[in-house]
């Protein structure tokens, strides 16, 4: 089951392009219903006129936001205790990024032994081949060819 879509065929474009046209038609529509064009030239006209007073309404109005902002971020549930705690809910959490960041680092040492495990697997199957196209081997090479074969069987089945 593909749970991502794949951008990048011409359906989804095709779609992509239809909802865009209907979100401009709509757009297009409540403009024109609300005169929000005229509304932005008029307020804009106001602006040039009124520097100092438009400067003081968007400063105020960023103050207020910030104000309410920094009212809800410290305004957290009060504890048994009565202090309130805003960074409760984040000590929460730390166990799960230390998990978290466990599994990373298992993830690393396993794809490390992994690469490792190939690489030895990759040097004992040349061994055995030059071994095995000796042309004229010993009874200790055949020995040797037959223990580094096991070797590799057993790296193979893990």
């Amino acid at each position: 089951m593909n749970i991502f879509k794949n951008k990048q065929t011409p359906e989804y474009k095709e779609k992509q392009r239809h909802r865009l046209r209907i979100a401009r038609i709509c757009g297009y529509r409540i403009g024109k219903k609300y005169q929000i064009g005229e509304r932005i030239c008029k307020a804009n006209a106001w602006a040039n006129v009124h520097r100092r007073k438009a400067a003081g309404i968007t400063l105020a109005v960023n103050f207020c936001i910030y104000l309410i902002g920094f009212g809800m971020c410290f305004a957290g549930s009060k504890s048994d205790d009565g202090i309130t705690d805003p960074m409760k809910d984040l000590a929460a959490i730390q166990p799960m990024f230390t998990q978290l960041h466990h599994i990373q680092d298992m993830k690393l040492v396993e794809k490390s032994s992994f690469v490792a495990l190939t690489g030895r697997a990759v040097r004992l199957k040349h061994e055995v081949d030059s071994l095995l196209a000796k042309p004229g081997k010993t009874h200790a090479d055949s020995v040797l060819a037959l223990e580094k074969y096991d070797e590799l069987q057993m790296i193979m089945n893990k």
